[in-house]
């Protein structure tokens, strides 16, 4: 089983692999485009507005351009050796002021980069994010990832506090039933414990299981949950199960997002918005069909309880890291205190991670 299990995720992988992070010139392309096309649009609106409309965009447009900035974070993304200065020439090409760093070397299915632990497990080091953080202090940040058998995990989580630009720790057991059900069991319970402790947010990797994550928020009041990737698996991901894991209707699928949204009642979790486009099957640029999604999120956390997060690296629909972030940034059904508090705001709040 565990050997069908691994040649399951080994596909997954490999599928992932094929679709990483697109050449920096193409990403570029892409936000260039994006802000010829709106200028385009602007001169073509013009040629058909009356005057007064006119003078009204060009007020708007004053006032736009006089607004401070958008403070921009990205809540997740995987680099390695070698991916700083090029991810630092696309941040600042797209807009984005910071990057929260899960160092995770794809591709592969054994979660380096991690130290082997002679007590069995692993590790996880994150180097690339240390020095990424030591060189930019303002533009990144790390999350690091703690194994429930790793006898020193306090020690580590201590770390993490003490770390300047450390900002959580993150857990996965959603990746396999096992872990699944060892949480289920309590067998994470020391690191929750922990990492509420020190005082830490912890990223919590738990699909489909918001009745777990509940249980997690009531045993451990003061710990600040953040739930990844909506709470919810993808079919694409289900398949890792060799059908341990059905395929969901879009019905089905919907309807576990709302018992995922119910999870809004425990004021210590926070909703992270991302791999939207995989969940729901629907392209995240433009974005019009995921938008009332978003909107029934904010409904029941507020937008102060959600943060965004790219996750570009291992996007299944091939989406670029500029798609993603507009999905959001150009979705104007949101105010813009809304738009500020997802794409940014939130993060800061909840990440203890002020502007510097």
């Amino acid at each position: 089983m565990a050997k069908a299990q691994n040649s399951k995720m080994e596909v997954f992988m490999e599928d992932t692999k094929k679709r990483r992070m697109m050449p920096l010139l193409l990403l570029l392309t892409v936000v260039f485009s994006f802000n010829a096309w709106s200028s385009a649009s602007i001169s073509a609106a013009k040629t058909t507005d009356t005057k007064a409309e006119i003078k009204e965009s060009e007020k708007k447009s004053d006032e736009r351009r006089s607004a401070p900035a958008l403070d921009v974070v990205d809540t997740q993304i995987h680099i390695g050796p070698g991916g700083i200065e090029e991810t630092l020439a696309a941040m600042d090409a797209m807009g984005i002021q910071s990057v929260l760093i899960d160092e995770f070397w794809l591709p592969g299915t054994d979660y380096k980069p991690h130290h082997d632990l002679s007590e069995g497990g692993i590790r996880p080091i994150n180097p690339t994010a240390e020095l990424a953080a030591q060189l930019y202090p303002e533009r990144f940040s790390w999350v690091l990832r703690v194994d429930r058998t790793d006898p020193e995990y306090a020690a580590i989580i201590r770390m993490v506090r003490d770390a300047p630009s450390g900002r959580g720790i993150r857990i996965i057991p959603g990746m396999t039933l096992k872990d699944t059900q060892a949480f289920a069991d309590g067998e994470y319970d020391h690191i929750l414990a922990a990492t509420e402790k020190a005082g830490l947010p912890l990223f919590l990797y738990l699909p489909d299981h918001p009745e777990l994550i509940a249980d997690a928020a009531k045993k451990f009041p003061n710990l600040r949950i953040i739930v990844d990737h909506i709470g919810l698996y993808s079919n694409a991901m289900r398949t890792m199960f060799g059908g341990a894991v059905p395929a969901r209707s879009p019905e089905e699928q919907l309807a576990l997002f709302d018992k995922v949204l119910a999870l809004s009642k425990f004021p210590n979790i926070a909703l992270k918005w991302s791999h939207t486009s995989e969940m729901f099957d629907t392209p995240v640029y433009p974005g019009e069909d995921l938008q009332p999604l978003l909107r029934k999120a904010i409904s029941s956390f507020g937008a102060d309880r959600i943060m965004w997060a790219s996750d570009f690296s291992v996007n299944q629909r091939g989406e670029n890291w500029s798609e993603i972030l507009y999905g959001v940034k150009g979705n104007f059904k949101l105010s813009d205190q809304e738009r500020a508090a997802i794409l940014g705001g939130t993060a800061r709040k909840w990440l203890n991670w002020p502007v510097q």
